[in-house]
C-alpha cells in the first residue's frame, strides 16, 4: 500500500479534510478500527479556505490498522473520505 501513514500508539495526530468549492454544512471526523467500530470521533474545525482539521488527542491505544474517516454534507449530498493508517509502538533504546 503506497503512502500509508504510521502513527505512534497514544500519540496525538491530525486528521485533515480539504473541500474544493462549497464548504460542508456538516462535517465529522472519526477513527474506525478493523471491525468498522468507531474508536474516536468529533467535529471538524474550519481553518478557512476549505481546509478542515481535527486533532486526535491520545490517538489510538492498540497497535494495528485503522481508518481515518470524514463524513461531510455538501450541497445536500453526503460524502465520505477514508484513509488507512497503521498504529505502531515506539521503539525503546
Amino acid at each position: 500500500m503506497a503512502n500509508m501513514k504510521n502513527v505512534l500508539v497514544g500519540d496525538t495526530f491530525k486528521q485533515i479534510f480539504v473541500a474544493s468549492g462549497t464548504d460542508p454544512s456538516v462535517i465529522v471526523a472519526s477513527i474506525v478500527d478493523g471491525s468498522e467500530s468507531i474508536v474516536s470521533s468529533g467535529a471538524g474545525v474550519n481553518s478557512l479556505n476549505g481546509h478542515f482539521y481535527r486533532n486526535v488527542s491520545g490517538g489510538v491505544n492498540t497497535p494495528g490498522y485503522y481508518v481515518s474517516q470524514w463524513d461531510a454534507t455538501i450541497g445536500g449530498l453526503a460524502y465520505k473520505r477514508r484513509r488507512r493508517f497503521k498504529a505502531v509502538r515506539g521503539e525503546v533504546d
